[in-house]
């Protein structure tokens, strides 16, 4: 059976807060080389920015076609593929952590909001033979900066009805990157911000568990965990009230 390589849209490649993340990919095992799945799913993190816990909406596509796919809010196109080797091309049209000034705490609302990017980039998916384990590597990047990660993959599947994909990896982020999510400017020095900040590249490091079970033909549920931890030029952000990133949630999603 061939594996697949499915991109969660948030949270998945568990993470970022544009759900992306990329950053949260989740291997799935599929039978079919075309398919077309739709649904959606609940995400809430923890106090990641300095304001209340947040809720996301996360639309659920899954859809192939030949050697196109979309799969979260993730486009892209398998340029190459054997047994064991996939190198694909994508496009992700909200990457990155983008907030709202008027979502943080009195006194953090002074800054600029932070917008979602356009990344276009490449992945890498190998079999490594091992436990039936896969090696992912992806970069992409926009105006905004660019970032790389790697992941190792690992489906159990424990029923016929129910699987879980537990993975874990590093993601490392360009210094425009860092700078443009988490800096701040002189023109958002004001109240509790009482100092510009520069961030250099920055790294995370994460762990994620996805869970599917196959409620009939037709519908299957959805719930992801994941948390990440961020190295010192993230997590020293003024404007950043924890180093971990937590994100849980549930949905579902119907097979046509």
């Amino acid at each position: 059976m061939k594996k697949m390589i499915t991109l969660l849209s948030t949270f998945i490649l568990c993470s970022s807060l544009s759900l992306a993340q990329s950053e949260l990919q989740v291997k799935a095992l599929v039978q079919n080389k075309n398919k077309f799945q739709i649904g959606g799913a609940v995400g809430v993190t923890n106090h990641f920015f300095k304001g209340d816990s947040l809720t996301y909406p996360i639309p659920v596509f899954d859809v192939r076609y030949d050697d196109f796919y979309i799969a979260g809010v993730t486009m892209g196109y398998d340029m190459y593929s054997e047994d064991d080797f996939t190198l694909s091309l994508f496009v992700n049209p909200f990457d990155g952590f983008p907030i709202k000034g008027s979502k943080l705490d009195r006194g953090y609302r002074s800054i600029d909001d932070r917008k979602p990017q356009v990344a276009v980039g490449m992945l890498l998916s190998y079999n490594l033979n091992f436990y039936d384990m896969t090696a992912v590597v992806a970069f992409s990047g926009g105006e905004r900066g660019i970032k790389g990660t790697t992941r190792i993959i690992k489906p159990y599947r424990v029923t016929d009805n129910f699987t879980l994909i537990p993975s874990f990896g590093a993601t490392i982020y360009s210094s425009n990157y860092v700078d443009y999510y988490f800096g701040i400017d002189s023109n958002e020095v004001k109240d509790k911000i009482t100092d510009t900040y520069s961030p250099d590249t920055a790294y995370s490091l994460g762990l994620s568990l996805a869970a599917e079970y196959y409620l009939n033909d037709k519908i299957t549920l959805l719930a992801f965990l994941s948390a990440d931890r961020f190295s010192s030029d993230i997590g020293d952000s003024p404007i950043i009230d924890s180093n971990k990133l937590i994100m849980v949630g549930a949905g579902v999603k119907y097979s046509f």
